[in-house]
């Protein structure tokens, strides 16, 4: 029987697609090792973000024919591997826009309105907070979008037209399409972070935009701005940024991802109270979680009952090596 590895549990909707039609095998943990061990006669795997498929992983698998994915990003797959071996690498691009996009502006409206330092003020007792007037409008307050893909525009487009807030963008690679909106546009993300009052970084983690928000970047904010990311923790110099919310250089951060994940209990940015957190936890509503686990899962059903996969990452890739799909 075909055997289907689940890196981690994925919802019942997903699940139930796969019962019955293959042997569903799970990961008891995220580890390399555990991966490794249990990869040696699986036909496909669903992928979650906190797991990895390295070439290590892909060459213990000399069975696997094709890597589902739950989200858009793929950086926690070795791609290059996958497709010198022939295995199909599928992800769901834009299954969870909305969601991200949600968060993003939650915690965008969130530092805008001090709410952490408010709601911990009055369960002290400290009611005369509300006349420090700590808070500020969204209307008018310039977003600096880096990243106009599906999430960066949906942000930006949210901000603009329900929010009322200016857009400046970058992005050098999509700029065009947006020739006839009412953001501005910048040639670089110097311009960017010394304008912006509020920047969301909505990025893929790629050998090019790998650290690329840098200690003099973020020193060259507005004292009285605010950094958020929703896309990958790499972005960034943490390092810096601690320092920038440690000496108050900036108004403050939210961040639902990190270089480390989870992150140790001694990550400053834990102890910080200019910063808001979440979990890498963006992506994850209900309604996206069942989208993803069963988008996913079709994938895995679709190949294996001879149709091809919506969403096929590496196709190009593979159809320059020979590899051709003649699905019906």
């Amino acid at each position: 029987m075909i055997k289907v590895l689940l890196s981690q549990e994925i919802h019942p909707e997903g699940k139930k697609l796969l019962e019955g039609k293959f042997e569903i095998l799970t990961a008891p943990d995220t580890s390399q090792q555990t991966l490794i061990s249990m990869v040696k006669d699986v036909d496909a795997i669903i992928l979650r973000t906190t797991s990895k498929i390295t070439k290590e992983v892909i060459e213990n698998a000399p069975k696997l024919k094709i890597i589902s994915r739950t989200g858009a990003g793929v950086d926690n797959i070795d791609v290059k591997a996958a497709t010198e071996r022939g295995i199909l690498v599928c992800n769901l691009p834009g299954v969870n826009n909305l969601s991200v996009c949600e968060h993003t502006l939650a915690m965008i409206m969130h530092l805008a309105k001090q709410l952490s330092f408010m709601d911990k003020a009055v369960r002290k007792g400290n009611w005369n907070v509300r006349n420090l007037n700590l808070s500020v409008e969204l209307e008018g307050k310039v977003l600096g979008v880096v990243g106009m893909g599906n999430i960066g525009a949906l942000v930006a487009k949210k901000c603009h037209y329900g929010l009322g807030m200016r857009i400046l963008a970058y992005d050098p690679y999509i700029k065009e399409k947006f020739i006839d909106c009412e953001y501005e546009f910048t040639d670089t993300l110097e311009e960017l972070f010394r304008k912006a009052d509020f920047v969301t970084l909505h990025c893929p983690d790629t050998p090019e935009t790998k650290g690329m928000i840098t200690r003099d970047l973020i020193y060259s904010m507005k004292p009285t701005a605010y950094l958020i990311n929703t896309a990958r923790g790499s972005l960034i110099d943490e390092q810096a940024l601690i320092d920038a919310l440690k000496e108050k250089r900036i108004a403050g951060a939210g961040l639902d991802v990190f270089i480390e994940e989870p992150p140790k209990l001694n990550n400053e940015l834990l102890k910080l109270e200019n910063v808001i957190l979440s979990p890498h936890s963006a992506a994850l509503t209900k309604e996206t979680t069942i989208r993803m686990s069963t988008e996913a899962a079709k994938a895995i059903v679709d190949y294996f009952e001879g149709r091809q996969p919506k969403y096929i990452y590496n196709i190009k890739e593979l159809e320059q090596k020979g590899i051709r799909f003649f699905y019906e």
